[in-house]
């Protein structure tokens, strides 16, 4: 029986359900819209260089190689774009903007995508994405499974795409594929790459654990614990939830009451490699795990929000929302405190070379000028702004040294101590005494 004035008498939602659904539907359109903006800010402060000098909000696919990070990535976009193989195929960063378009605006499931390094094109054929993206990692890493930390930047535009900015990394691989290009430090360069890109506290860690492996030993959970021990930036994704031993399941992982995250841990059913061969759309996919979810005599009887691509989707972009919401006031008290930094740096430069004669000789007594100040606040001892620049861009520790002035009276105080020590008048006689008296006087 469904409770007392839930629904009419013919069934049907009553107008109050309807409105509250209506106003669901109202604060979801608000807060994508509201993302949308704050992403599209930090993208391009991303574009012009800022993330070399000051880190910027993102989220960060990480775990083994095989664990279901690709299909996790493609169950996101909604689109089958990524290259697929044995061994390791993910060999250089993906850097993935997703940018949510308007289904009032354009026809749906319509969507396109543009590399950054082709910008002047759009990729409609996401077959023609996959083997772009194959292209430029040969061409960087090599045709032979090389492994390069050199992102490939991605943009693509769809009415079924959420607004995220996503970097899905090279799996963690412990052994080099043999006859490849890989190092027998495989492992250590994988792992060092994950700690690169997630030791950034502003970065969101999505941590990929399948299923049917043993979460206690995960890389993934390991390195994410390791650079947030209290886990307040990280949210496990479980993957092959589907084939798990008979008998089992991961409702406990799930609850979050083996290894506990604060956003929780979200279990997918993704396409298995039967559906990828026979390129069963990752909308029909998408379909079949809430369906699977649904029948399922555990997964079923769980609290929401912990299965399900599109319950991840939306965990994901609140959790990004409020990230870059919260970031962005000290991202932008970073970047004035820089710009006044460099700006002070460019005043003391100054202007460039001057051509004419006269501005050469005025430039030469300002020098001269700047020169005699610096000195003689040097003996002082007087704190100089120059001075101070100068002796810090000198090598060594010179900015620690003491100043002039203070070096100057030390040299003084140790010529002085030999005379204080013993008597200026010890070795002269009276007469010696008087006679120096005398001449002094003027009186020989």
């Amino acid at each position: 029986l469904k409770p007392f004035g839930s629904t009419s008498l013919l069934g049907a939602p009553l107008p109050s359900e309807l409105g509250f659904a209506a106003r669901q539907v109202a604060n979801m359109a608000g807060l994508y819209e509201n993302l949308r903006q704050l992403i599209t800010v930090i993208d391009e402060l991303r574009d012009v260089g800022l993330q070399k000098f000051i880190s910027l909000p993102r989220i960060v696919a990480i775990g083994t190689q095989s664990s279901g990070k690709s299909s996790l990535v493609e169950s996101i976009v909604g689109r089958d774009f990524l290259p697929r193989g044995g061994g390791v195929v993910t060999r250089r960063p993906l850097e993935l903007r997703l940018v949510h378009l308007n289904p009032q605006e354009y026809k749906s499931n319509e969507a396109w995508a543009v590399f950054e390094k082709i910008s002047d094109r759009k990729y409609t054929n996401f077959d023609e994405v996959r083997q772009e993206i194959e292209r430029q990692t040969d061409l960087v890493a090599g045709a032979n499974k090389g492994i390069v930390n050199d992102p490939i930047v991605l943009t693509i535009y769809a009415t079924d795409a959420p607004d995220l900015t996503l970097v899905d990394l090279p799996g963690i691989t412990r052994v080099p594929v043999k006859g490849s290009d890989q190092t027998e430090d495989v492992e250590k360069l994988t792992r060092d790459m994950t700690l690169h890109y997630i030791s950034d506290p502003r970065t969101i860690i999505l941590a990929v654990l399948p299923a049917n492996q043993d979460v206690s030993v995960s890389d993934a959970l390991q390195l994410a614990r390791h650079v947030d021990p209290q886990g307040i930036r990280s949210i496990g994704v479980v993957t092959k939830i589907d084939i798990m031993d008979q008998g089992t399941d991961a409702s406990n992982l799930l609850r979050g009451e083996d290894i506990p995250l604060k956003h929780g841990y979200v279990g997918v059913k993704m396409r298995s490699q039967q559906d990828i061969n026979e390129k069963k759309a990752v909308r029909l996919a998408l379909q079949d795990e809430k369906e699977w979810f649904d029948n399922h005599r555990v997964y079923n009887k769980m609290p929401p929000g912990m299965v399900g691509t599109r319950v991840l989707i939306e965990k994901l972009t609140t959790i990004l929302f409020k990230s870059v919401r919260r970031f962005l006031p000290e991202i932008k008290k970073e970047i004035n405190e820089k710009r006044r930094s460099l700006q002070d740096r460019f005043d003391e430069l100054g202007d460039g070379v001057p051509v004419e004669d006269g501005e050469k000789i005025q430039m030469m007594w300002t020098m001269v000028t700047d020169y005699c100040e610096m000195f003689k606040n040097t003996i002082r001892g007087k704190y100089d702004r120059k001075l101070q620049r100068y002796m810090v861009n000198l090598p060594g520790n010179a900015a620690t040294q003491a100043s002039g002035g203070s070096r100057v009276r030390g040299i003084m105080n140790d010529f002085l101590s030999d005379f204080v020590e013993v008597s200026i008048t010890a070795e002269m006689s009276d007469d010696d005494i008087d006679r120096a008296i005398r001449v002094h006087e003027g009186d020989s």
